[in-house]
């Protein structure tokens, strides 16, 4: 399904290079996530992101108040590091339909802001007899 190996880009540690992190061994970091997550859902760099990075390295909880913005325009959350807006932008590699699916149908949720999808169906569409 696409996900041997972890890898996301960072921008922001310093000023001049977008950094390539890859994890090649989840199985340590898959022990830093909640244990009552699959194991798909632990090799997700979205995950990882999440667990890892906001919660264990700088401590940014999921309802903390820290100040985190979420884009899907990857050039415009380097640029606003670059302007100073951003101290750091982490780009993640979109997370594929099948992999989400594979997610729900093992009872699993998907981490928070991994879930943007465009185009976008109309609401009404969804909700109201045509």
């Amino acid at each position: 399904m696409g996900l041997e190996h972890v890898r996301l880009a960072v921008a922001g540690l310093d000023a001049e290079h977008l950094h390539i992190l890859e994890l090649k061994e989840n199985t340590p970091a898959a022990g830093l996530m909640p244990v009552f997550h699959t194991d798909i859902y632990k090799r997700l760099d979205v995950s990882l992101v999440d667990h890892i990075i906001l919660e264990k390295l700088l401590n940014i909880k999921a309802d903390s108040e820290t100040a985190l913005t979420y884009t899907y325009d990857k050039q415009d959350a380097v640029d606003r590091v670059k302007s100073g807006d951003f101290q750091l932008a982490v780009l993640l590699n979109p997370v594929k339909a099948e992999v989400i699916k594979a997610i729900a149908d093992a009872g699993d949720r998907m981490p928070r802001k991994s879930t943007y999808f465009y185009p976008k169906e109309p609401a009404g569409l969804v909700f109201n007899k045509l």
